[in-house]
């Protein structure tokens, strides 16, 4: 195997590891997937048969236990930063492939120690271990979502994105900042400090303008998308992880680009709409979850949210709004024109309801019935007579009249009697 397929074959088990640990992390905290708990750890490691204890040999949960709270320690000593944060005892991903690497000689302690960890990541985590599912989603093979998401939507979408991009870039303007605190307490307050690094500064160039994580999910919060059940908060995060790409090394999730967002919306109406009729598009499936986020945040408590605000984070921003008297909640006021004309001009429309075709009127039944060919013959009795129809081409009418239904006819209606008579006479 050449050069690149031996980088190929590296990302990919890079990749599916942290499927593996993301798959792990959403079960136990979805709103925070890179940091890992020592009960979804040892979930881990007794999917992947790690705990053997048989006579004295293989691993406890206690050893497990003692080796996942050596290694968070440890990195908590080195870094007193990480003492910030709100639960210090949390594994990242650098710090799981650490403890990998310890626990591989005391699952296998009779194994070269050089290739110890290589056999248990081989037999045991990756072949073992449950892991995220990644369907390959592309906007452009489905047909009309491309040109509703990039054309149709487009500006309303750009505004919304721009909004939580604008919110990411506060977030990490703060932690940038804090971290300078950090480093000038544990300086004693004594030296210049660089305000940041050089590798930070490049992490907040390369980052500008993307959504983080956090920032999603507070968009799907907002817009009702998880509140609602519309999807899981499990589902929202293996759809952001799904839609940014693979992993390439590092404990953060890479952050979303604008395009990917395109990706992440169709990923939400499939999750969302799974179970719509058959006859459903996915066009349709991607109109109906935006409709459901239009409704979300036109209604009187998105209202008074915006006006009392949410803690430090104004919601809205009515001096951007493209209409008068609109809150442009969350950047969202382009939007809220776009699906307002795109929901009229479909005629206010379910979109998760099939279109029923229209029936014909009775008249137009009756046409063809008439018209058609061949005949058919229907009878029904009316006072003794007997009418007789057949329908076709034409239609003929014919009445047959029993004997003792002409006798009560006549007793009834003496007139006729002399109407036949008169009748004779002219025949005769």
């Amino acid at each position: 195997m050449g050069e690149d397929g031996d980088d190929e074959k590296k990302a990919g088990i890079e990749n599916e590891l942290w499927n593996i640990y993301t798959f792990y992390t959403l079960h136990g905290n979805p709103l925070c997937p890179e940091f890992l708990k020592n009960q979804q750890f040892m979930k881990l490691a007794k999917d992947c048969q790690m705990i053997k204890k048989k006579q004295g040999v293989g691993l406890t949960s206690a050893d497990l236990s003692v080796v996942f709270a050596s290694e968070t320690q440890r990195k908590k000593a080195e870094n007193k930063t990480m003492a910030k944060r709100a639960n210090p005892n949390l594994m990242t991903y650098s710090e799981f492939l650490n403890v990998l690497m310890v626990l591989a000689p005391k699952v296998y302690p009779k194994e070269d120690p050089d290739t110890v960890f290589q056999k248990l990541l081989l037999e045991n985590i990756l072949p073992l271990a449950a892991h995220r599912i990644i369907h390959k989603v592309s906007i452009a093979d489905e047909e009309g979502v491309e040109e509703l998401l990039t054309v149709t939507f487009k500006r309303g979408l750009e505004d919304l994105f721009d909004y939580y991009s604008d919110v990411a870039d506060r977030r990490r303007k703060l932690l940038a900042a804090q971290e300078v605190q950090d480093t000038v307490k544990l300086k004693g307050g004594h030296g210049q400090v660089q305000v940041t690094s050089k590798q930070r500064a490049k992490e907040l160039r390369d980052s500008k303008g993307l959504i983080g994580y956090s920032e999603f999910m507070n968009f799907c919060q907002d817009f009702k998308l998880i509140a609602l059940s519309q999807v899981t908060t499990i589902q929202a995060g293996d759809i952001f992880l799904s839609s940014v790409g693979e992993h390439h090394g590092g404990d953060s999730s890479r952050d979303m680009s604008f395009e990917q967002f395109y990706e992440c919306l169709l990923r939400l109406a499939l999750t969302a709409h799974a179970g719509a009729h058959p006859e459903i598009t996915t066009d349709l499936k991607l109109k109906a979850l935006l409709l459901f986020m239009w409704k979300a945040v036109n209604t009187d408590d998105a209202s008074a949210k915006a006006v009392n605000g949410r803690g430090t984070r104004s919601v809205c921003d009515a001096s951007k709004s493209v209409k008068s008297g609109d809150l442009n909640l969350y950047g969202s006021s382009q939007f809220n024109l776009i699906m307002q004309d795109v929901w009229a001009k479909d005629g206010f429309r379910e979109y998760l309801q099939p279109i029923e075709e229209e029936g014909e009127d009775g008249q137009t039944v009756l046409d063809r019935m008439l018209n058609t060919d061949g005949t058919r013959t229907f009878s029904f009795v009316n006072e003794g007579i007997t009418q007789s129809f057949e329908l076709g081409s034409p239609s003929v009418v014919s009445s047959t009249v029993s004997t003792s239904a002409l006798g009560k006819l006549l007793q009834e209606r003496p007139s006729i009697v002399q109407t036949l008579v008169d009748s004779l006479k002219e025949e005769y």
